[in-house]
């Protein structure tokens, strides 16, 4: 389990099972009403290319997303993406 330390700004810090942290950047958040989860699409400054998709069903632990959990996030990223008011603020 990835516990969530701080958030603040854009940033999480998550904490390892190992007690080490770890700082990065959200780069897009939403709630599914249905499953009652958050989800982050989060990456880390050194390789901001690479999103990651980590859900939250507590808003203190974060775990990893079924199949079905990340074409959800990548409809959403598409939308957010192609939004013309994102566009405007990017």
């Amino acid at each position: 389990m990835i516990n969530i330390g701080e958030i603040t700004d854009n940033t999480i810090v998550i904490t390892e099972e190992d007690g080490s942290e770890q700082v990065w950047k959200i780069y897009f958040y939403y709630h599914n009403d249905d499953r009652n989860k958050d989800y982050y699409l989060i990456y880390q400054d050194e390789d901001p290319d690479t999103l990651i998709v980590m859900a939250s069903e507590d808003g203190k632990s974060l775990s990893t997303c079924s199949e079905e959990e990340m074409e959800e996030a990548d409809e959403m990223l598409e939308a957010y993406e192609n939004d013309p008011k994102i566009k405007g603020i990017k």
